[in-house]
């Protein structure tokens, strides 16, 4: 096995680009700014408490805490020597299960540009993806999925092979805004991108709407990547004084037509292009080629893709081989990813997303898709946001549901007549909601919809 006592043994190409680029902001928020020379050096320090724990093999270390220097160190330090990085937002008390799942020996708990070391007694044998990563001397990334549709299913990604994929990366002198931590593949791409390129990465200090136009401001952010649920936030918050943007990502989630428009309107400087990817095979290179429409080009050389009764079907360089915690028949023998993401295809071989195949409503074997009627009821007056989904029924199967988050319910029979006139304006009769129920949220910490 590889000895990882060398402090300085390996220093990957991502921190020789960050001594290269010298007293360039590389990181500001609550911690003060950090430049790209600084964060090389956070990243050595790091390197000398990791052999300071003397270890003879591949390790399995949890990053608990918000991104930010630390994080970032402990990222690249924990590569450089092929070890098993788990990042997890909020506190460690939150993760025991987690923890034991993909048996983490030691935690880091992270405080902006500080960490503290604990250790975690863990004997259990490593799980056996990650015995070819430990045969190859290449660090994993082990990212749970959000859970907003069951249980976090906990998969391991190629670090190596990730990491490697961002260093073509032109250079940039952009500002981007964090909206994802470490620990969703959405934040690690922003992450690596940003840096890899040179950019200027803002972490505010909560991903309230308040907060985050703030930082927006203060900073003159260009580039701004967040879900769709985020971005109507923005517009229900009135902080659309956001001259600096130039560019707008949106994605994890589908957009609701409605939604693009009004933010199109909103921010008429501004560039709208979607992304697409997954935790299982990494983000892909993507291309809107019409602002207005939610229809996208997969123009990545490193991805395949197909569509199987109507359900994306994925296969990628950077694919994960499985789960470690869930059954893995959404994965081929032949090496495809089955993403559960239900689509249509569109001309010039572009495809659009509408949502989960389990989000499908049967509706006396009529098909709706959610996000259709909730882009008809986000063009209600008086409506937040709100998630549609079906019930059961004894006569033809499933009913649509709503959930509303309202401006003021003091009247809800008049609202909930509101937004059925609203739905039958614009969909079929079997689409229109039976029953609208109003709720105070709808938003997981991740910033996207929950899904019953």
């Amino acid at each position: 096995m590889q000895s990882n006592h060398s402090v300085f043994a390996m220093s990957p190409w991502i921190q020789k680009r960050f001594v290269r680029f010298g007293e360039r902001p590389a990181l500001a928020g609550s911690f003060g700014k950090i430049s790209y020379v600084n964060l090389a050096r956070l990243i050595d320090d790091a390197k000398v408490d990791l052999a300071a724990l003397k270890l003879t093999g591949p390790t399995a270390f949890a990053l608990v805490g918000e991104q930010g220097p630390a994080s970032i160190a402990w990222l690249i330090a924990l590569a450089a020597h092929h070890h098993f990085i788990v990042p997890l937002a909020g506190d460690v008390a939150e993760h025991p299960k987690k923890l034991a799942q993909v048996h983490v020996q030691w935690i880091v708990v992270l405080d902006g540009a500080k960490w503290n070391l604990l250790p975690r007694v863990n004997e259990a044998p490593a799980p056996r993806f990650l015995h070819g990563l430990i045969a190859d001397h290449h660090a994993g990334l082990i990212l749970f999925s959000s859970g907003t549709s069951g249980t976090p299913k906990a998969m391991v990604q190629d670090f190596e092979l990730l990491l490697n994929s961002y260093e073509p990366r032109r250079e940039s002198h952009l500002t981007i805004i964090a909206m994802l931590g470490s620990d969703h593949i959405g934040g690690i791409n922003t992450l690596l991108s940003t840096l890899s390129a040179g950019a200027l990465l803002i972490i505010p200090e909560s991903r309230t709407p308040q907060c985050v136009a703030e930082a927006i401001r203060l900073h003159q952010v260009a580039v701004l990547p967040a879900t769709p649920t985020f971005l109507n936030l923005l517009l229900v918050s009135g902080e659309t004084n956001l001259s600096s943007l130039r560019l707008i990502t949106y994605g994890t989630e589908p957009m609701p037509e409605s939604l693009l428009h009004r933010l199109r309107e909103t921010f008429p400087q501004a560039r709208f292009t979607q992304t697409f990817g997954t935790s299982e095979t990494g983000i892909l290179k993507t291309s809107s080629p019409n602002p207005d429409s939610t229809f996208i080009s997969i123009d990545d050389e490193n991805v395949e893709w197909k569509i199987i009764n109507d359900e994306l079907w994925l296969r990628s360089k950077t694919q994960v081989p499985g789960y470690l915690n869930a059954s893995n028949e959404a994965f081929t023998a032949d090496g495809w990813f089955c993403t559960g993401d239900r689509v249509e295809q569109g001309p010039n071989n572009t495809l659009r997303v509408l949502g989960r195949t389990g989000e499908l409503i049967n509706v006396g074997g009529e098909k709706v898709m959610p996000t259709e009627v909730e882009s008809a009821i986000l063009n209600t007056p008086g409506v937040i946001d709100c998630r549609v989904f079906g019930e059961k029924n004894s006569i033809v199967g499933q009913t649509v549901t709503a959930e509303v988050v309202a401006q003021n319910a003091e009247d809800p029979e008049k609202l909930r007549a509101l937004i059925r006139v609203t739905c039958r304006s614009t969909l079929s009769a079997y689409k229109v909601p039976t029953r609208i129920n109003f709720v105070h949220s709808i938003i997981s910490a991740r910033l996207k919809k929950l899904r019953p």
